[in-house]
């Protein structure tokens, strides 16, 4: 009988409670895990949402430069065609064109990258104020939402200055192309000569622009510094134009037109 005694330890097994009970333990240690990465996911996400309103608006920047840029290289060919004529006008005429196709290419550019801006700003602002509804201290509360007001005052100052300039880009860039369509059928020097004086009054407009191209780059960047979590950056040098513009200047920019 002693031979098929077979000893079996009871105390290292574990009964049907004790798994039970580290079932339940191991759910429990995991669910707190999963909330706890959860509360902090939504801490973070609103500074990331802010981090990457911040990036769109550096992009729409960069965008604005490349504008400002294309606008320079078009207007030299446009002076280059017309003031220094060769004996053969289809190279100089073709370079104007593709310039100007660059041109269009890039305040394309600009619009779209502007647009996503308008919309990561938008989300960003959006989980402020539902992060904010959630501080319990109205002192906390009432500071932040003083914050984003700031914030989102500037970014819709900006905002609008953007508008305000593209829709005179959008004229230059329309009597840019009727120069082009003249000249397409007719270049000569007669045409050449004709056109001169309408490439001279779209070289005068195109500096007040450049000027206020120049003041929005630096704002997009200035805005988009204080939507994000990265210290500040140095601005990169405005491009085609001068520095500081006045009110003065962003009126006149506005008021402009194109005299046919």
């Amino acid at each position: 009988m002693l031979r098929n005694f077979v000893f079996v330890n009871t105390y290292s097994m574990p009964t049907k409670d004790s798994s039970h009970r580290h079932a339940l333990k191991r759910v429990s240690q995991i669910s707190i895990c999963t909330v706890a990465a959860l509360v902090m996911c939504g801490c973070a996400s609103t500074y990331r949402q802010g981090d990457a309103a911040s990036d769109s608006l550096n992009k729409a920047a960069t965008e604005i430069r490349a504008e400002s840029q294309a606008i320079d290289a078009t207007l030299a060919s446009l002076d280059n065609l017309v003031n220094q004529p060769g004996p053969d006008l289809r190279p100089q005429f073709a370079r104007y064109n593709r310039s100007l196709e660059r041109l269009v290419a890039a305040s394309k550019r600009a619009e779209k990258s502007a647009e996503e801006a308008k919309q990561k700003s938008a989300d960003f602002f959006e989980s402020w104020d539902k992060k904010t509804a959630d501080i319990k201290y109205e002192a906390v509360r009432d500071q932040s939402v003083s914050r984003k007001t700031q914030v989102s005052d500037e970014f819709n100052t900006v905002n609008s200055r953007y508008r305000e300039n593209q829709s005179v880009i959008e004229p230059l860039i329309s009597y840019l192309e009727d120069i082009r369509t003249a000249l397409s059928t007719d270049l000569t020097m007669g045409g050449i000569q004709s056109v001169k004086t309408l490439a001279d009054n779209a070289a005068q407009n195109a500096q007040k622009v450049q000027t206020a191209l120049a003041r929005l780059s630096d704002e997009l960047y200035d805005s988009g510094a204080r939507m994000s979590s990265v210290g500040p950056r140095n601005q990169p040098t405005a491009v085609g134009g001068a520095g500081e513009s006045t009110e003065t200047d962003q009126q006149q920019v506005q008021s402009s037109t194109l005299n046919q």
